[in-house]
């Protein structure tokens, strides 16, 4: 998984309880690393010549990840987590539309960094994918009360 790629090999069982844990262990994996911007590279190829090779955003691979864990357990939202979740969609969409206001590109999505070019620009989006991520943790910890609540934390009968 050093690619932050996301193989799927549930071992044993596939119920569902276990493709959610499966999925959890995952996440919690990609959370274990240093959060970093995505960046280039150039590394040399087998024919000697160099190539330029994208290293994934971590943030974003951590983001992603926490999607797919909220789309599988978003059938079992209790009333708490439902409230908690509609907070944490309303910050992330005051803080793309504060990011989007305040760029420089007439843009009405937010684009990958090479397309913003100003210097302060840079330092908007790094400020937003940052507050983006801590928004993603704290669904991500919201999601793992929610498991608690519902009893998926049990390890052989005893919780931890």
């Amino acid at each position: 998984m050093s690619d932050g790629t996301m193989e799927v090999s549930f071992g044993r069982g596939n119920s569902f309880k276990e493709i959610v844990m499966f999925m959890l262990h995952k996440v919690s994996n990609l959370a274990y690393v240093e959060m970093r911007g995505g960046y280039y590279t150039t590394a040399e190829s087998k024919q000697g010549t160099e190539k330029e090779i994208y290293v994934q955003d971590t943030r974003e691979v951590f983001i992603n990840g926490v999607k797919i864990l909220k789309s599988l357990v978003l059938p079992k939202f209790d009333k708490e987590i439902k409230e908690k979740y509609i907070k944490i969609e309303e910050k992330l969409r005051q803080i793309k539309k504060i990011f989007i206001d305040a760029s420089s590109i007439e843009e009405e999505v937010i684009l990958g960094e090479g397309f913003y070019e100003d210097p302060n620009d840079k330092v908007l989006l790094e400020t937003y994918k940052q507050m983006k991520l801590e928004l993603y943790m704290e669904l991500f910890e919201e999601i793992s009360k929610l498991l608690s609540r519902l009893n998926y934390l049990e390890i052989g009968g005893a919780t931890y």
